[in-house]
């Protein structure tokens, strides 16, 4: 189960990346560190603040969704 808000709203955000039509393109820097390029980065933020917003309207505690 998910421990905090944050890694359900990465996940959510990563799902809705999957399934929106566009596609998702990640850069490799000269270290190996692999990330999203601007343009699905924006797509990610956008996502993960909707989510990361209609959480913070739950009025139970997160720990007690996991029950």
């Amino acid at each position: 189960m998910y421990q905090t808000k944050v890694e359900l709203a990465c996940d959510l955000a990563d799902a809705m990346l999957a399934l929106d039509g566009w596609d998702v393109i990640t850069v490799t820097d000269e270290d190996g560190n692999e990330s999203f390029d601007e343009q699905t980065q924006d797509r990610f933020n956008l996502y993960y603040g909707e989510i990361i917003a209609r959480l913070e309207e739950v009025k139970a505690p997160f720990s007690e969704l996991d029950q």
